[in-house]
């Protein structure tokens, strides 16, 4: 039998951030369950890596600048290789839609993101093989840019585990037994924990483990989403931005000397590692040839999928849950986990020390009461 004040399960992005945070903030008995041999196998293993923070949602986008700023700035102390690259982006859309992609990046540029609005004609210049696209105007944020996602788990993982905390690998959860209303154990297929406080960070088993506590039904949803790499491209410029083209639901950005694209599907799945669907390249090679006809006869390499948890509204999910004591959400990311996790840890890692936090009340599961 192990006790532990803290379980965390689920080692992504979401629980491995909060686990950063408590140790940051002095916690040093924690243990962190994940059912993988290693950290990142599913969704925060799998995404393409981009980090976005020109958003729709207000509270989203301040979490998002909140998580870029710390990965351009690292501590002094972070034990991996530098983990960003800033290359821009650059976010596409046309009629109504470009009115509104310029109303997002004037609220991004109030909480100080660097933006601008730009002509098709400047973004063509920048991006060469967006010529024969049309869109109206572009929006450039100069502070985005690509992450290694394993570099930057890794960071997590490693700072909470000098505080003190314990990884165990290949557990699944089978069972989080409740006593008098209050979380009490965490059964997993190898062992007992005892827990003061278990906090759900399982990615797409987030519902699921609520499940297994009895705690509240959450509406959660995991949506597979499949990424193309190119064969090598001679005409693509490594340093390019990303692009996203809004109005259409397609982006890519320079990978490995060709392209990583994504058609931007979403299809509800099981909880798992997700087959690919052969039907999404014939997608993606429509979109191209409407919206990119410049990379028309581009070959794929490579492809995969994951799996990107929403909740119903599609805000986050963080909080105490309202039926069941000592029992903590860190769920529902969707596409943004990466790119917020220091934000998301952040908050919930003040929200579990019993702080007062913002955005508090925006992602509290009581919602959904």
């Amino acid at each position: 039998m192990i006790s532990s004040q803290y379980v965390i399960i689920g080692a992504g992005f979401a629980g491995a951030a909060t686990a950063y945070h408590l140790a940051r903030l002095g916690v040093k008995e924690m243990v962190i369950v994940e059912q993988e041999s290693v950290a990142g196998v599913h969704s925060s293993g799998r995404n393409a890596a981009m980090a976005r923070q020109v958003v729709p949602d207000p509270a989203i986008a301040a979490m998002a600048r909140e998580g870029a700023l710390f990965m351009r700035n690292l501590p002094a102390d972070w034990p991996t290789p530098p983990i960003f690259q800033q290359r821009g982006s650059l976010l596409l859309s046309s009629g109504a839609g470009w009115q509104k992609l310029v109303r997002d990046a004037e609220m991004a540029q109030e909480r100080g993101v660097e933006v601008e609005c730009w002509s098709a004609e400047k973004a063509k210049e920048r991006v060469a093989v967006l010529e024969d696209a049309e869109f109206d105007g572009a929006v450039w944020c100069s502070t985005d840019g690509v992450v290694d996602i394993h570099a930057l788990l890794g960071g997590y993982l490693k700072i909470a585990a000098i505080a003190g905390a314990r990884v165990l690998y290949g557990r699944s959860v089978c069972e989080v037994e409740v006593l008098n209303g209050r979380v009490a154990e965490v059964k997993t297929s190898k062992e007992s924990i005892k827990a003061e406080v278990v906090i759900n960070a399982a990615g797409a088993w987030t519902g699921a483990i609520g499940k297994l506590a009895g705690a509240l039904e959450v509406p959660l949803r995991p949506l597979r989403r499949h990424l193309f790499v190119t064969v090598p491209l001679l005409w693509v410029n490594p340093s390019w931005p990303f692009v996203w083209d809004i109005s259409h639901d397609l982006y890519f950005r320079p990978e490995a000397g060709g392209l990583l694209l994504c058609p931007c599907d979403q299809d509800e799945m099981v909880p798992g590692m997700p087959p690919t669907d052969s039907t999404v390249a014939e997608l993606l090679a429509d979109k191209i040839r409407r919206y990119l006809p410049k990379a028309s006869d581009v070959a794929i390499k490579n492809s995969w999928a994951g799996l990107r948890t929403f909740s119903a509204d599609g805000r986050f999910v963080i909080g105490w849950d309202p039926k069941v004591k000592g029992f903590f959400w860190v769920a529902g990311l969707g596409g943004h986990g990466m790119t917020t996790s220091y934000a998301v840890g952040g908050l919930a890692a003040r929200l579990i020390l019993g702080e007062e936090s913002r955005f508090a009340k925006e992602f509290s599961p009581h919602r959904f009461l």
